[in-house]
């Protein structure tokens, strides 16, 4: 595996790995600390994120389309992960159902640009050839770490609460930003 498929893979073991600390807790949550929290508001909320991020990724996609070379799908990647290092924060302050929603779009904004651009560049950079072996290693990676870190956010928030979880988680994000911004020179060289 090369540089840049390590550095995506690890970008996504802590990316992924971090919001496996809240993927299984989120409905609780909801539930039990938002003001008009139920297990329909999580659902919804989710909703809300996927139908946003769906939205996005495609005028993303044609946007960095356009250029020749990574430049586009590094920024893009980049400033939607800057985007989604806020949503554990939002969560921090969140009161009611409402902002939950308004954070889940935001979620979904952010997620929509850096989905695509992560993508492009996976794909530009998997050895030609061994290209099930370069996705699968990256998939089983990633699944270790989010089947890891699941467990431990639920005994995160039953032990210490959910601000630990939602700190924890951005702190996992902020690695991956650290992670993309290493590998800014690789993926130049390349063009």
């Amino acid at each position: 595996m090369n540089k840049v498929l390590k550095y995506l893979t690890l970008y996504d073991i802590f990316f992924l790995g971090g919001f496996g600390l809240l993927s299984p807790i989120f409905a609780i949550y909801i539930n039990d600390k938002i003001s008009g929290g139920s297990i329909l508001a999580a659902g919804t909320s989710v909703t809300i994120y996927v139908l946003t991020k769906a939205i996005i990724q495609i005028p993303t996609s044609k946007y960095t389309d356009r250029e020749n070379g990574n430049k586009r799908e590094f920024y893009t990647m980049l400033t939607g992960s800057i985007i989604i290092a806020l949503v554990p924060l939002f969560y921090l302050g969140a009161r009611n159902i409402m902002e939950i929603y308004l954070i889940q779009f935001i979620f979904g904004i952010g997620h929509g640009l850096s989905y695509p651009g992560w993508m492009t560049i996976f794909s530009r950079f998997i050895e030609k050839g061994k290209e099930g072996y370069g996705w699968s290693s990256y998939n089983t990676y990633v699944t270790l770490a989010t089947a890891s870190t699941a467990m431990i956010g639920g005994y995160i928030a039953q032990n210490f609460g959910f601000r630990l979880v939602f700190i924890s988680l951005f702190i996992f994000i902020i690695i991956s930003i650290i992670l993309t911004l290493k590998m800014h020179k690789h993926i130049t060289k390349k063009e």
